[in-house]
C-alpha cells in the first residue's frame, strides 16, 4: 500500500481554468506549475489582469492537487485501521 501511495503522489497533477476561459493552468502534485495556456484573446488584457489570472487560476489548480494529495494520504491512512 505505502509503494502505491508512493508511485500515486508522484503521478498527482491537476489542471484548472480561468472563469472566461482565458487562461488554463497545469501544476504538479506539489503545485509547481508545469504548463500554461493563454487563449488568444489574453493578450489584450492588461499585464496586471493576465498576471492575475494566471495566479488565480494557478492557485486553483494547486489546490485541486492538494486534495488529490489528501485523498491519497487519507487512503494509506484508513489502510492501517
Amino acid at each position: 500500500m505505502l509503494e502505491d501511495v508512493m508511485a500515486g503522489l508522484g503521478e498527482v497533477t491537476a489542471e484548472a481554468m480561468s472563469v472566461d476561459g482565458r487562461v488554463w493552468v497545469q501544476v504538479d502534485g506539489g503545485g509547481g506549475m508545469i504548463a500554461l495556456h493563454l487563449a488568444e484573446s489574453a493578450c489584450r488584457l492588461e499585464a496586471a489582469e493576465l498576471s492575475a489570472a494566471i495566479l488565480a487560476t494557478a492557485h486553483e489548480a494547486a489546490r485541486i492537487a492538494a486534495r488529490k494529495r489528501d485523498r491519497l494520504l487519507s487512503d494509506l491512512r484508513e489502510s492501517f485501521r
